[in-house]
């Protein structure tokens, strides 16, 4: 997990927070997610980044036996409050990093990762460890934040500047390219989009912070960037895309 300093930082010093974002456990991306793949109660799921497991509390409902997997220790702490606070017991958490997870191959029928990719430090090894750890007919489901290719320069210095462990979102066409490069095939997928707040979108980062009024005053000078967003009243267009593909 080495290069993984900042984020570590960043999401134990906030998972708290993080347990309490209603974005992160009611946004309909996540409804849309779980809907587009094909699960059934005998399957072994694995959540990537699980973050505080609004995503791999949702995938037990649904299937046999969930891992949920985070580099960041107070993260899967606040995971496992919420199991027991919702009575959820087929859920196992495990340390772990998205481009070496310590699994066998061919282990899991679904593999989900929901707004966190966009930390990784190598998402092509993060599709060729879920390509490796699937089964063959098993699924990958990818949901996280994204904007057209003409704009991502843009989004991900924003993003960069609210949180330095920010590496970087892919357009549609990058997570394409991803998915088909390792092997996967039927891929498909979805852009969910929403207007939020700048306050919604800077939190758990303080608005009055030197992160986020940088982030104000890009958002302000960004020009052809702004107008994509929809920037108006302190509000924005914020996109999201999942994205799913089966290994043959």
């Amino acid at each position: 997990m080495e290069g993984y300093g900042r984020a570590k930082k960043f999401f134990n010093a906030n998972a708290e927070k993080y347990s309490q974002s209603r974005s992160h456990a009611e946004d309909s991306d996540l409804d849309i997610l779980i809907e587009s793949l094909n699960l059934n109660s005998n399957m072994k799921g694995l959540d990537v980044g699980t973050g505080t497991g609004f995503t791999g509390l949702r995938l037990a409902r649904k299937i046999d036996i969930v891992y949920a997997m985070d580099i960041a220790e107070n993260m899967l702490k606040e995971m496992s409050k919420l199991a027991d606070k919702y009575g959820v017991q087929n859920i196992v958490t495990i340390k772990g990093s998205a481009e070496s997870m310590p699994f066998d191959d061919s282990n899991f029928d679904i593999i989900t990762s929901r707004r966190a990719p966009h930390h990784f430090l190598d998402k092509a090894k993060f599709i060729d460890e879920s390509y490796r750890t699937l089964k063959s007919g098993g699924m990958i489901g990818i949901d996280d934040m994204t904007c057209d290719q003409n704009y991502i320069n843009y989004l991900n210095r924003l993003e960069n500047i609210r949180d330095n462990s920010h590496m970087a979102a892919e357009s549609p066409e990058g997570w394409i390219k991803l998915l088909k490069d390792a092997g996967f095939y039927d891929i498909k997928y979805h852009i969910y989009e929403r207007r939020i707040s700048f306050a919604q979108w800077i939190y758990p980062v303080r608005e009055n912070s030197i992160e986020g009024l940088d982030s104000y005053n890009y958002i302000i000078n960004s020009g052809p960037f702004r107008d994509y967003i929809k920037w108006e009243n302190n509000t924005f267009l914020k996109k999201w895309i999942i994205i799913t593909g089966k290994k043959p």
